[in-house]
């Protein structure tokens, strides 16, 4: 003002665009911001909540978030401003909280209620989680603890969400590729994995692909794809071709290969680890080689081969089911191709035809969750306890009723203390859905085991089948019938539980 008075230039004269510059700059806070533009008409046109500058006062301070938002759309920055700001803070009430609910216990289903009806955008609530989780040095150690237990929560809720929906999808629509990637994504919620990543290196080796097959044959009909319509190839001798193309890539030029050093190590079935370290498990690279074929024309097709996952290319007429009319590729090792009979010579012993048939893409799903299942039991750590519990959960979203891995379920939380109040009607009702289905489940298993670990076994479901009708009786009982069900599936599984370890045909009595 007083250099107006004097005849000079003030700060309201410059030209828009410096305005705008100076405002932006990082040196001013949101405060400085909000009393500028309470100056006069001139500077609050310059802060408008829809303008520049409060765009890059947001872009400043969550730098992370400006990913949710196009550069076409028409924003209220300000309002966006200040509602991080508000989720800021009440995401640190709640996480200072949890120190005092849940110090002494684990954190139920039901402590994570306040998280869930959160008026605020979620991934305003998880970048403040990230942003206590990144605090330097060892400040807030408990805060960061809670932290990171709800960023886990709240992420993987929202990947088994779009699982969900994945599964709703048409079979012929469902990407292999996106299957193993909402998979890695559930067990490694921390992570920063996202299909367009993944996809982007899958391209990037599916251009070098091309590159090669273009000094092969420059006139290979994969080079000349048409905009918005499928490709695929019908020649032999081209797919031929591309699958040379996709060998020498992959494991000349790239040197994937399959790990059998560390064959159980959970990283090779993850796909975002498999591209890093160029090595995995037959399926995990059976997922990459298949979706780069078919991204060059040739559809590849998923075996669920006992003990060694392979893929299937028709050498004779489209669809048929002739399992000589096909070759079958060991992604696991480098590519090469096996007749039927060299497949047996793969895993040591015959197999019927059936196992030389086509899968869907729930099925491979199935058998990735699977894998991980295995190896979460391999171990007695905290760490294969929680690969157990996600696959657990990741199994149990497909196949909800599965009245075995609900009790596997049931056995784990028991181990680790954890009753999760959500799940426990559930798995009470699975239970008494199918009696016949769970005396055969548990018939089986006695089958399996020793005497000693057959009582351990039975030992164990006694506490787990006492422990879920307690807590079904906590529910209010809507009618007579429920109430009957309890006790009629009560009575059944402890007569079960009363037969003679050994020596006895259990086969008539698990026929009711």
């Amino acid at each position: 003002m007083a250099a107006a008075e004097a005849g000079g230039m003030g700060l309201t004269d410059l030209p828009g665009e410096l305005l705008e510059l100076i405002l932006c700059s990082a040196v001013l806070s949101a405060a400085d911001i909000g009393r500028v533009s309470c100056t006069c008409r001139r500077l609050r046109e310059a802060c408008q909540a829809r303008g520049k500058v409060w765009r890059e006062r947001f872009r400043l301070r969550w730098p992370s978030l400006l990913k949710y938002y196009s550069q076409t759309d028409n924003v209220n920055w300000l309002k966006e401003y200040k509602a991080r700001h508000n989720a800021g803070l009440e995401t640190r009430r709640i996480v200072a909280s949890f120190s005092k609910r849940f110090f002494s216990e684990h954190v139920p289903c039901d402590g994570f209620s306040d998280i869930e009806t959160l008026g605020c955008p979620g991934h305003f609530f998880e970048d403040e989680l990230m942003s206590i989780l990144n605090m330097e040095g060892r400040k807030c150690l408990t805060w960061k603890y809670y932290a990171k237990k709800i960023l886990y929560f709240l992420r993987q809720q929202n990947i088994l969400k779009n699982l969900k929906a994945y599964l709703e999808q048409p079979g012929d629509q469902l990407s292999f590729l996106e299957g193993a990637v909402l998979i890695d994504q559930y067990c490694n919620p921390l992570s920063d994995i996202c299909l367009t990543s993944v996809q982007a290196q899958v391209d990037d080796i599916t251009d070098k692909v091309r590159k090669v097959l273009r000094t092969k044959n420059p006139r290979h009909p994969s080079l000349a794809p048409k905009a918005g319509e499928v490709l695929i190839v019908s020649d032999v001798e081209f797919q031929r071709q591309v699958l040379d193309a996709v060998n020498c890539v992959l494991y000349e030029q790239l040197k994937y290969k399959g790990n059998e050093m560390d064959y159980y190590n959970s990283l090779n079935s993850f796909i975002h680890q498999v591209l890093i370290r160029r090595t995995g498990i037959p399926i995990s690279l059976s997922v990459l080689y298949l979706t780069i074929a078919r991204q060059l024309g040739v559809r590849l097709e998923p075996v669920n081969f006992p003990s060694h996952f392979l893929l299937r290319w028709c050498q004779g007429k489209e669809g048929s089911t002739d399992i000589f009319d096909y070759m079958y590729i060991d992604a696991f090792g480098k590519g090469k191709q096996l007749t039927v009979k060299e497949c047996e010579y793969l895993i040591g012993h015959h197999v019927t035809e059936e196992f030389y048939g086509v899968v869907t893409s729930k099925e491979v799903l199935q058998r990735m969750v699977g894998n991980l299942l295995n190896l979460g039991k391999r171990e007695s750590t905290d760490q294969s306890y929680q690969l157990l519990r996600d696959s657990l959960d990741l199994y149990l979203a497909m196949y909800p009723d599965n009245v075995q891995h609900l009790m596997l379920q049931a056995r784990l939380y028991f181990h680790l203390g954890i009753w999760p109040e959500k799940r426990t009607w559930n798995i009470t009702w699975s239970l008494m859905k199918s009696l016949t289905l769970i005396s055969a489940v548990i018939f089986q298993s006695l089958q399996a085991l020793t005497t000693w670990q057959m009582q351990s076994w039975r030992l164990g479901i006694l506490r787990i089948w006492n422990f879920l009708v307690q807590q079904s009786k906590r529910f209010t009982a809507q009618s007579r019938n429920e109430c009957n069900l309890i006790t009629r599936t009560e009575e059944s599984l402890s007569q079960l539980l009363l037969y003679p370890l050994c020596g006895q045909n259990y086969g008539s009595q698990f026929s009711q």
